[in-house]
């Protein structure tokens, strides 16, 4: 399990909700749920449902699980949440002791480049050496963990004394001028880094819009349904005492009638409640996704280097598109949902009255018929 350096993190969200501590090798799910790797196999290995803990979405497709001989290649197949990787490892040196690391007193501040706290003294006399005059000095007591993360240096995981300058689309990766000249030689448009990180903070901003859009139409498709179901409960009220009110006049003789109005009329009650619950826990289960897709990357758009912005922008570009075309057909479903409405007027009741006497043994057809149809069915049999 993932363990928590400084104590607990001042923002739940760097949290795994399996083991409540900071996360440790972080995986994305594909609802967009993150859990540590460990924790995640720890809970397939007691679930093999293979569904996420939080939500109950599919972590992975049977068929595939059906291929594999561990669950640890299921894990890994997931993308890492490099985004919370890094959030939380600013995270845990933002709760490490405020130390100074040159002079062992109480550390003020922080520089962004090499991560060094320092007391106010060395804080000031840092920046004037050669190797640091670069660097940037930061305030601890205003330094956020999402501020922290975005200022750290892309490292080339290749070379990695050498900064990550250009992005080749190609294999999807940030690279060092060396990795350009060695193994990219021949792979067309190397663009800068920066440029690319650009691109992929308007095309994560462009997700999140798209994402927060989509989830308050779901909200307002939920609304709509509640009110329906609202609706629908108060028809069925208003049918059921209207049916009271007209059996009561004819008691003594239409017993069975009354009876049976009101199972009709509670069978369209639970029919149409059943169909409006299906629909709604699917557009909650959307919104849930939609939501966690939305979080992770508002989150990554707001806290993260240029690598991992287009990282992040890979593992969720399809998925998203996936996700947004689900939604928008799930989003029209309430629509289809008829209310059903029963009503008792003055003509069916004289006709009633007037034709009691010859009234024989009721019979019902199982379908879903107005009560004038039902009346006059009855009187005809």
């Amino acid at each position: 399990m993932a363990t928590a350096a400084g104590g607990s993190s001042a923002d739940s969200d760097t949290e795994c909700s399996v083991c409540h501590e900071l996360f440790k090798n972080p995986k994305l799910l594909p609802c967009a749920h993150v859990l540590c790797r460990h924790c995640l196999l720890s809970w397939l290995a007691s679930n093999q449902e293979a569904l996420c803990p939080l939500c109950r979405g599919a972590i992975a497709d049977p068929k595939e699980k059906s291929k594999t001989k561990e669950w640890e290649e299921v894990v890994d197949a997931l993308p890492d949440d490099v985004a919370m990787a890094a959030l939380v490892e600013s995270t845990r040196v933002l709760n490490q002791d405020h130390v100074c690391d040159v002079c062992q007193s109480a550390a003020v501040s922080i520089c962004l480049n090499c991560n060094d706290m320092m007391c106010k003294p060395c804080g000031q006399t840092h920046t004037k050496y050669s190797v640091a005059r670069d660097h940037k000095v930061e305030d601890l007591s205003s330094m956020t963990a999402e501020e922290l993360a975005a200022s750290q240096p892309d490292h080339c995981s290749v070379h990695t004394s050498k900064p990550c300058e250009l992005f080749c689309p190609t294999h999807g990766a940030a690279i060092c001028h060396l990795c350009a000249s060695a193994k990219h030689r021949a792979c067309p448009d190397l663009t800068e880094l920066a440029e690319a990180a650009d691109k992929s903070r308007e095309e994560l901003s462009q997700m999140v819009t798209s994402l927060l859009t989509e989830e308050q139409q779901l909200e307002e498709a939920v609304a709509a349904l509640e009110r329906h179901l609202e609706a629908t409960e108060k028809a069925m009220q208003d049918a059921v005492a209207e049916i009271d009110r007209t059996c009561d006049k004819l008691e003594n003789s239409v017993k069975e009638c009354r009876r049976r109005l009101k199972k009709m009329t509670l069978d369209a009650k639970v029919k149409v409640k059943d169909t409006v619950l299906a629909v709604k826990v699917t557009l909650l289960d959307h919104r849930g996704r939609l939501t966690s897709h939305r979080r992770v990357a508002d989150r990554t758009t707001r806290g993260s280097t240029y690598k991992v912005l287009c990282d992040v922008t890979r593992a969720l570009r399809d998925r998203v598109k996936d996700i947004l075309v689900t939604c928008g057909q799930r989003r029209a479903d309430f629509k289809s949902v008829s209310m059903v409405t029963l009503t008792i007027d003055a003509a069916a009741v004289a006709c009633i009255e007037k034709e009691l006497s010859a009234l024989g043994q009721v019979k019902v057809t199982p379908v879903s018929i107005s009560t004038r149809q039902l009346l006059r069915y009855l009187l005809s049999n």
